[in-house]
């Protein structure tokens, strides 16, 4: 593994324990986003298609409603140390997420982490009431993401750390891959080289060993 001076890495299940858009619409949204969800994972309506049609599904939210679910958002317990670590290194770190802005951006200032770039859809939240923009948005984009991942990336070679479908892409070209769950399964599958990991503890042992 060579050396990286920046990293990539995806929001929702790889640094935080649950998907937090899933949770999301678990508790807040009519059952029916789980069908579009459904559309999506079998390719028959794109990432962007399947965020508008499931934020459209989402009750009235008030803002302590809003807070309180930001507020109990959980990340890796060693997130933070893989912070300071790369940090250490001068090692630059940038979210990639097909998820929402509001999610990300509120996390990273309650547990204080400052100076990371962020990358993602716009969820907007008005009124107790929630819409949704894509400024990231790539028609050429290959799986139709909302936020085209590939599309954020300029080096031709890069290290990548994600853990689902939204990574699909934007994994199979990079140099060096940290997957877990379904980006792990299908990496496995199709004989994708990768580093398997299960916390954030295992990404410093992998980084500290080179």
């Amino acid at each position: 593994m060579r050396v990286f001076n920046k990293i990539y890495c995806d929001f929702d299940g790889t640094i935080t324990k649950k998907d937090a858009v899933n949770t999301f619409f678990e508790m807040y949204a009519d059952p029916k986003w789980l069908e579009y969800e459904d559309l999506w994972v079998q390719g028959k309506i794109t990432s962007r298609e399947n965020a508008v049609k499931q934020v459209a599904l989402i009750r009235e939210v008030s803002q302590k409603e809003l807070d309180d679910y930001i507020d109990n958002i959980e990340i890796d317990d060693y997130f933070l140390e893989f912070i300071d670590y790369i940090k250490s290194k001068n090692i630059e770190f940038t979210i990639l997420s097909d998820g929402f802005d509001l999610f990300i951006n509120k996390t990273l200032e309650r547990f204080d982490i400052k100076n990371i770039s962020v990358y993602a859809n716009h969820l907007i939240y008005e009124n107790n009431k929630f819409r949704i923009e894509f400024p990231y948005y790539n028609d050429k984009c290959d799986i139709g993401a909302g936020m085209c991942k590939c599309g954020r990336i300029l080096e031709d070679k890069y290290c990548y750390i994600g853990d689902g479908t939204s990574d699909l892409c934007v994994a199979k070209k990079a140099d060096f891959l940290f997957a877990t769950k379904n980006l792990h399964k299908f990496c496995k599958a199709n004989l994708i080289k990768h580093s398997y990991f299960n916390s954030f503890r295992n990404i410093i042992e992998v980084l500290q060993s080179v």
